[in-house]
């Protein structure tokens, strides 16, 4: 007998939880469908800072089944000429404002396209030129967990708008001129180095380990959980997404080395 399941709406927002703004997105949903399960990613999100809301998405959507739909509300612009969208990517549908915010699930090797949402029988009539979460994706994403294809909601478009991130630049000699792209609540600080990017550039330059300094600390060690690293000291790791983070065990690695998002890193390979 085929498995069936609950559809699943993810929710990713700056909206924090002090305020209505998520509950009243979660009853826009339930208003057109109560068949569904509604799933919070994360509703801390600095303000307005749509790079971090991208990678959060990416992040996450690889732990989700298929058909799953990717609300995500971080949108500066609300109200504004910017467009409603929704991608699809890896059988998943990922629904938001059209400012950069999927601009790493346009990159993803499953991408197959974008449509500008313009069906407005599918939203609440008279929308709030402030609360577009609640009046235009909400009702729009219930349908999309219903079973309507994208297709159904507006026109293919191809210029989205993508944002640039942070990319990794690399000397002659082998030095990796990081960016730290966020710091997590225990104080991991996140680069944008991949494990894959790290074994590419250990084997094209022939040598075997990172070193990498913060102003007097140095940074000499890889450690393959938190817990092997020595107390207070900060290390280097591979996280669960595969990106090179800096840690330290039971200590948060930012305060040690006074890092913060957007800080240059220099690692040396050795």
């Amino acid at each position: 007998m085929a498995e069936t399941r609950m559809p699943i709406i993810t929710l990713t927002t700056d909206f924090g939880l002090t305020d209505h703004y998520v509950a009243s997105i979660k009853g826009a949903i339930l208003e057109a469908t109560t068949q569904v399960q509604i799933v919070d990613i994360t509703h801390d999100i600095p303000p307005h800072d749509i790079l971090a809301a991208a990678q959060v998405i990416r992040d996450v959507a690889r732990s989700f089944p298929p058909r799953t739909v990717h609300l995500v509300v971080v949108d500066p612009g609300v109200g504004t000429a910017r467009r409603p969208i929704i991608a699809s990517a890896e059988n998943q549908y990922f629904l938001g404002p059209d400012n950069g915010v999927f601009s790493l699930i346009f990159e993803s090797s499953d991408f197959s396209g974008a449509v500008h949402v313009t069906a407005t029988h599918y939203m609440k009539p008279d929308p709030s030129p402030t609360f577009h979460g609640r009046d235009i994706f909400a009702p729009v994403a219930a349908q999309l967990a219903r079973g309507l294809g994208m297709e159904n909601f507006g026109e293919a478009i191809e210029d989205a708008v993508r944002i640039e991130p942070p990319r990794p630049k690399v000397t002659a000699e082998g030095l990796i001129r990081a960016t730290v792209l966020r710091i997590d609540r225990f104080g991991n600080v996140i680069t944008n180095l991949s494990r894959a990017s790290i074994d590419a550039l250990l084997q094209k330059f022939g040598k075997s380990q990172l070193r990498g300094g913060v102003g007097a600390a140095a940074i000499a060690e890889m450690r393959n959980t938190y817990a092997e690293g020595p107390g207070g000291t900060a290390f280097f790791l591979f996280n669960s997404t595969g990106q090179l983070e800096i840690a330290a065990h039971e200590a948060r690695a930012s305060d040690l080395l006074k890092l913060k998002a957007g800080d240059a890193l220099d690692i040396h390979l050795v």
